[in-house]
């Protein structure tokens, strides 16, 4: 809901919903928006991507996996007034499933090109170790819609009375200007977070480290550079401004290193590799300086009064514990 505030009078009104076809935009230009913004909309510190639909396929427009190992279904064909998405999304359950662990290991392997597998991926992930048997043992379904395609929020509500997991992810568009339109979609989420809305010049940046490779990491520390890998997670690297302070943090460790964005987008093959041209997206850091010892999650929620989770690729964090971190810092 988007309310339109009269200080003066202290009254509030509703702006009213529009549809997508008053904007002169058709669904199938909306969707390819999502894909091409999944990053600023999927949580990757709840959610492990699976995969993405390829052309002319039977398959859901999305996959991913949770902590537990329960399947995501994501349908987000965004035909509005259209109940029978819920249907599709059903019909990819009753395909995907009866995936067993080999099956989404196939899957996975066709999207991830580090080579990992979905094992180890979750591992890193989530920091827990799940038994093949654990992984899609349940489904949850997810259908995009308008918030005022009423049919499909009331088929949700009867599928969620069945005790089906069908979860509604509501979009809402409202006039703006001639040529843009504004868009009220939150971000998916499985939890809470309650940083999600900050919006500031910090962020706290994962080094993706790992024993078996810890070559990016490494990378970052020596190029000084902030960087992250494939769709959608690389494009993260395009919300940094010139000046944005950038911690880097080594799952399991803690912060290793900060510096301030150059402000300049750069683009390289993943680990030098041809066929993934493109794959890493990176920025310079300038006045790069290693943190000796490093500071642990432990203290960096210490030090801000902040319980962050340090799963995700970037997230950005308020000033007063930039402030803090960098006193911290300072202080070793």
């Amino acid at each position: 809901m988007l309310l339109r505030v009269q200080t003066a009078a202290r009254l509030a009104h509703r702006v009213e919903s529009r549809r997508l076809g008053d904007f002169e935009i058709s669904e199938r230009e909306f969707q390819a928006i999502l894909f091409d913004n999944l990053e600023r909309f999927l949580p990757d510190e709840e959610l492990l991507l699976l995969a993405q639909s390829r052309s002319w396929q039977e398959e859901p427009d999305l996959l991913a996996l949770d902590e537990e190992g329960r399947l995501f279904i994501f349908e987000l064909k965004v035909w509005e007034a259209r109940s029978e998405n819920i249907l599709q999304a059903l019909r990819y359950g009753q395909i995907f499933g009866q995936y067993g662990y080999d099956d989404l290991n196939r899957l996975f392997a066709r999207h991830e090109q580090s080579g990992r597998s979905l094992a180890e991926a979750h591992r890193r992930t989530f920091g827990v170790e799940l038994r093949t048997e654990q992984f899609n043992s349940e489904q949850v379904f997810v259908v995009v819609t308008n918030g005022l395609d009423f049919r499909t929020r009331e088929a949700v509500q009867y599928w969620r009375s069945r005790k089906l997991d069908v979860r509604p992810w509501v979009y809402r568009t409202y006039s703006d200007s001639p040529d843009s339109f504004l868009l009220e979609m939150s971000r998916f989420a499985t939890t809470d977070n309650p940083y999600e809305d900050v919006a500031t010049n910090h962020f706290i940046l994962n080094t993706n480290y790992s024993d078996d490779d810890p070559t990016d990491h490494e990378e970052m520390l020596q190029h000084q550079k902030a960087a992250a890998y494939f769709s959608p997670w690389k494009h993260k690297i395009e919300r940094l401004s010139k000046g944005d302070q950038v911690f880097l943090y080594q799952i399991g460790v803690g912060i290793v290193a900060c510096g301030y964005a150059s402000g300049r987008l750069e683009k390289a093959a993943y680990q030098g590799d041809p066929e993934c041209a493109d794959e890493e997206y990176y920025m310079a850091l300038t006045r790069f300086q290693l943190v000796d010892p490093p500071m642990s999650a432990s203290d960096i929620k210490t030090r801000t009064g902040r319980n962050y989770s340090f799963r995700g690729t970037m997230f950005s964090i308020d000033e007063d514990s930039a402030n803090a971190l960098r006193e911290a810092i300072v202080q070793r």
